[in-house]
């Protein structure tokens, strides 16, 4: 009997043991997590127990005990709290894009509980990361231009951004971007000139620009 005692508490230490780690690890899995740790996906604030909304919604992404990422567009879109807002833009990521290890996105004095139907955003605490929820490369302006037009991008969340110009027969003409750039809309102008500042051909070329996952190029005319 004193055997089986011994066993029955290796193993309760053992679950527990497991359980607490599977819960710290979770939270690290979802944008801000930090803030309500354990209560973004149980009732009980200190975390175990019964599972609120979001943490059921989770808990169909994951497996028992798993260590999967599981945050993405779809979860993101879900308002699981039914408070009128997604579970995105309470954690301040409305479009889904953050991806785990990446620095948390958005203002997290900002971020309320995704599982909580009393903890939400105000509106206005939403205008700004609604207004770059989304990877953009906009039309350059004008086009066909002379001698120069702006080109313009959105990005979500920080990234290291290049943006370069090329001819129609792919070689490099002119980098107009290469750095760290936080979330926001951004406008930068060319000029008509190549990285060694001579006034380059009239004709078609190429704008591409390379955040993060995001890739997209669009082309215009310079005219002479």
């Amino acid at each position: 009997m004193t055997k089986l005692i011994r066993v029955a508490i290796v193993l309760s230490f053992f679950l527990t043991t497991t359980i607490l780690i599977s819960r710290e690890f979770r939270t690290s899995k979802i944008p801000n997590g930090n803030k309500f740790a354990c209560a973004n996906c149980h009732i009980n604030p200190s975390g175990g127990g019964a599972r609120n909304s979001f943490g059921k919604a989770v808990e169909g992404l994951v497996s028992p005990g798993g260590f999967e990422d599981f945050w993405n567009e779809n979860l993101a879109n879900i308002d699981s709290d039914g408070d009128g807002f997604t579970n995105g833009q309470e954690l301040q990521d409305p479009a889904g894009l953050w991806r785990t290890g990446q620095p948390n996105p958005g203002d997290i004095n900002l971020v309320t509980n995704p599982g909580d139907p009393n903890s939400k955003p105000s509106t206005t605490s939403l205008d700004d990361i609604n207004l770059f929820a989304k990877y953009e490369l906009h039309n350059n302006y004008p086009n066909p231009f002379n001698p120069s037009t702006k080109i313009s991008f959105t990005i979500p969340r920080s990234e290291f951004v290049t943006l370069k110009i090329y001819d129609i027969k792919g070689q490099e003409i002119k980098t107009l971007v290469n750095g760290n750039y936080p979330a926001g809309t951004y406008q930068l102008e060319w000029n008509g000139k190549d990285k060694n500042n001579r006034n380059v051909a009239a004709g078609v070329y190429v704008y591409t620009i390379n955040a993060g996952h995001f890739s997209k190029s669009a082309r215009m005319i310079l005219l002479k």
